[in-house]
């Protein structure tokens, strides 16, 4: 079951803990998300107990259930249900709500308005209040969808969507139905339209990657897509989308969607996560790590990110392309201590025979600090191969140290 905690203000949280709902949740059960119209929601469940409520300044509806239940595919009734389920509504000063229970067997409801049992029209009014649950919570939203795909289709599916209440069950139904069907790119493109009329940077980004990671779309498929992760503003949520991007297959589709998405990240440390993620993922060839350094060296403004992001590479330097890009990621360090270190962790990666030292050498002049420099030398002296070129390279190195003290202590170091 799909399950999230959306944060709904301290005083909201406060409450919850006071009553004691989290206690027989268990943790790992708990999601966090924001539909961002001035809904608050909250959406506990672990299948067999859980809770969901929603509030804006016309309605509010709230559910809760013990044990596991399944809607109907038009979300009007109950396939199944071990326990007992009451949906309630409170629009324009008037609550109604529905209870549904098993009873030996049979599942049966009844409707009340405020706290005054419904005789007229019951099953009706059961029937609305249920599927405007469905329809508003994204609860059990992968098995409904399952339900509508069997029923009719993938245009079944995408045409209840148009009626969904709120990001946060678009989010939930694009993302169950991107997971169980093929796709067209109309079909795509349509469905990122909508996300992109969405408020709630989490629906939008949990709609957006899985259409990304589980579809094989064209171009005019994905530039839909991108055009509306360009309305995400948060640099949390694209960053998450490249981190799923890294996590598959890391094809030149889905490598050019990844920089595209990182160009729209403004925050040193979110780019940087987003281009480690996808360093550090076994499925990008060299050729692609390189090019991601040169995107980390472009766009991180803060020399301690931008080493970090070097540092995610380390396994890589020792290839001809990503060492180079290394390189020139290291010449884009300006502070002396985070160049110095970046120069150090480049050269306890190659530590062996390599094409890049006397260029790393080189790198150690653009140091500028004296005591930084000196110990950028005797690092890699540490770690390259004695020979006769590095062994020059690195006396030339030191002798470029302005301080008496740091250079003798350097040439002393190499001796």
């Amino acid at each position: 079951m799909r399950s999230h905690m959306i944060a709904f203000g301290v005083g909201g949280s406060l409450a919850l803990l006071a009553a004691g709902a989290l206690a027989v949740i268990a943790p790992k059960f708990i999601g966090n998300d924001d539909d961002g119209e001035g809904v608050h929601i909250v959406n506990i469940g672990d299948g067999d107990r859980g809770s969901f409520h929603l509030k804006d300044d016309k309605l509010s509806i709230s559910a809760e259930w013990k044990g596991d239940f399944a809607f109907a595919a038009d979300g009007r009734s109950l396939t199944a249900l071990k326990g007992g389920l009451e949906v309630k509504s409170v629009e324009s000063g008037k609550t109604r709500k529905a209870v549904f229970e098993n009873q030996s067997g049979k599942i049966v409801s009844a409707v009340f308005e405020n706290d005054d049992k419904a005789t007229a029209d019951a099953d009706r009014q059961a029937a609305d209040l249920l599927q405007l649950f469905a329809r508003s919570s994204g609860v059990n939203a992968e098995d409904r969808v399952k339900a509508m795909l069997a029923e009719g289709g993938k245009a079944r599916v995408i045409e209840e969507i148009g009626q969904l209440v709120g990001g946060h069950a678009v989010g939930a139904y694009i993302e169950s139905l991107a997971g169980a069907a093929p796709l067209s790119d109309d079909d795509i493109s349509g469905l990122a339209v909508h996300v992109k009329g969405l408020e709630s940077d989490y629906a939008k980004r949990s709609a957006l990657a899985a259409l990304l990671t589980t579809q094989s779309s064209g171009e005019g498929a994905i530039a839909g897509i991108i055009d509306a992760a360009r309305t995400i503003e948060g640099d949390h949520e694209l960053r998450l989308i490249v981190e799923e991007l890294a996590d598959r297959k890391i094809s030149e589709r889905n490598f050019s969607v990844a920089t595209t998405l990182i160009d729209e990240i403004e925050g040193d440390h979110e780019i940087r996560l987003a281009l480690s993620a996808l360093l550090e993922s076994e499925h990008l060839s060299n050729a692609d790590a390189a090019r991601a350094l040169d995107v980390a060296a472009a766009s991180i403004e803060g020399d301690h990110e931008l080493r970090l992001a070097l540092e995610s590479a380390d396994e890589r330097v020792a290839d001809a392309e990503v060492g180079a890009a290394g390189l020139r990621a290291i010449a884009a360090i300006e502070g002396a201590h985070e160049r110095r270190l970046a120069i150090e962790e480049f050269s306890s990666a190659l530590d062996g025979p390599s094409p890049h030292w006397l260029a790393l050498i080189d790198a150690i002049t653009g140091v500028d600090s004296d005591h930084e420099r000196r110990l950028a030398l005797e690092a890699v002296a540490s770690d390259a191969p004695d020979s006769d070129d590095i062994r020059n390279a690195l006396k030339k190195g030191a002798e470029t140290i302005g301080s008496d003290h740091e250079r003798r202590l350097a040439l002393e170091a190499l001796d």
